[in-house]
């Protein structure tokens, strides 16, 4: 699995061809689950073969079969977004979908999504239900659900979403998965289908850290064709000894249900054993403005299509754009405004911290029909404001066993302090289940 992968990329031709075919068998199996909207055999298994044929020597993700979310285009297969009717062939890959190939991954197929990854169940009308694999009856959450139902199924090893208030990181929790939002223009977004592009981020789920950052570097550098990097991006966690500052989120954690807030504390105090200063931060700001902000953007990019066509689109769809407009650009920039000097302040607040800590969602994973938009967002949308890069890791469960995650984040200039801190994390994470 990619969560334990060393990134050497030296698999063989066999190991690379019995993978695809093995993710391809593993999703027919599993297709009750509704990760997958559409699957590319053929495609697959050309691809498979062609980095069969090639050296894999030093290409990271050599063979690794992948999912992609149904946002992103990929050649050959039709791009959804959620939406039913007729939607013609992509005539080439999203970047971020030609990066992974160039670091020699294997798409095998397009992933269920929210319609227009505007909410978080994880459902879409006129597409089969997605489920989550630890128990059916409980949301999948989104709207990247079915590429974190494909991972959390042991389908394949990682996959590709997007994140725009939690979309990722949402059903990463959710599903007991780690995901991983990076910096918002961090990853090329040619190709991936604008809903509102002031805050869409292509980001990562796999079965651990060291998969999303694999990943993520694949695709935040710039690989050339013969599959090497053009832009430094190793696949390495870069962790050294420096003692790490993580600043806890003292006023998140007294917002959250009470098993969730003890789940992510547990971790905190094995955290606390392995040489990390945890200092308490009120952080103070819920993402006032983030609201009125996106359904302006996404009534300026979807209104028209809305207006001609608004039985291909959700109620709620429909009356977020109402609101957008409603609110005008003098409103839209009023709250950008204030989403801008809370950069500043917050960015100022966190000085000399590695990161910061709380729960992914104040709430374990919920039942598919009590699943709100509102409050899974409710944590995740503050740093996706932000912009700043975000993991959701798994936390253990509550008393019934329903997932719960922890969120680290930080400034995009820590990046890379945040990826030391999130191994850290999930490090500490497995030594509080066993303590």
């Amino acid at each position: 699995m990619v969560g334990t992968m060393k990134g050497s990329g030296a698999r063989s031709g066999e190991q690379t061809l019995e993978a695809v075919e093995d993710a391809l068998r593993r999703a027919t199996t599993a297709r009750d689950l509704g990760a997958f909207w559409r699957l590319d055999r053929e495609g697959a298994i050309t691809r498979s073969e062609t980095v069969r044929r090639a050296s894999a020597e030093g290409v990271a993700l050599a063979g690794m079969p992948v999912a992609v979310k149904d946002l992103l285009d990929v050649r050959g297969l039709p791009t959804t977004a959620g939406l039913p009717g007729e939607h013609p062939p992509a005539a080439a890959d999203a970047e971020a979908v030609r990066r992974l190939r160039a670091a020699g991954a294997v798409p095998i197929g397009k992933t269920s999504m929210d319609p227009l990854a505007c909410t978080t169940g994880g459902q879409a009308p006129s597409f089969p239900p997605c489920l989550n694999p630890v128990d059916a009856g409980l949301s999948p959450g989104g709207s990247s659900s079915g590429s974190a139902v494909a991972v959390a199924a042991g389908i394949v090893p990682l996959a590709i979403g997007t994140d725009t208030a939690g979309s990722i990181r949402v059903p990463a929790a959710y599903t007991g998965i780690v995901g991983f939002k990076p910096a918002h223009r961090a990853v090329p977004r040619r190709g991936c289908v604008p809903v509102m592009p002031g805050f869409d981020t292509v980001g990562v789920l796999a079965t651990g850290v060291p998969g999303c950052v694999a990943g993520y570097r694949a695709l935040a550098s710039r690989i050339r064709r013969d599959g090497t990097d053009a832009g430094g991006g190793a696949a390495s966690l870069r962790t050294d000894a420096a003692t790490r500052r993580v600043g806890v989120l003292s006023d998140l954690f007294r917002e959250s249900n009470v098993e969730v807030a003890a789940a992510c504390r547990g971790i905190l105090s094995a955290l606390e054993r392995s040489d990390v200063k945890l200092e308490p931060v009120e952080l103070g700001w819920r993402a006032q403005g983030l609201g009125i902000v996106l359904a302006w953007e996404l009534a300026s990019v979807w209104g028209e299509r809305v207006d001609a066509e608004p039985e291909r689109f959700t109620p709620l769809i429909r009356d977020t754009v109402a609101f957008g407009r409603s609110r005008g650009a003098e409103g839209y920039a009023e709250a950008m405004s204030g989403i801008v000097r809370a950069r500043a302040r917050l960015r100022r607040r966190v000085a000399g911290l590695d990161a910061v800590v709380c729960p992914t969602v104040p709430i374990p994973a919920p039942d598919r029909d009590r699943e709100s938009t509102s409050v899974s967002t409710r944590f995740t949308r503050i740093f996706s404001a932000l912009g700043w890069p975000a993991f959701s890791i798994p936390a253990g469960s509550d008393g019934e066993g329903r997932p719960i995650g922890i969120q680290v984040a930080a400034p995009e200039s820590r990046t890379e302090k945040l990826i030391a801190v999130a191994a850290l994390v999930e490090e500490a994470a497995g030594a509080d289940r066993h303590t």
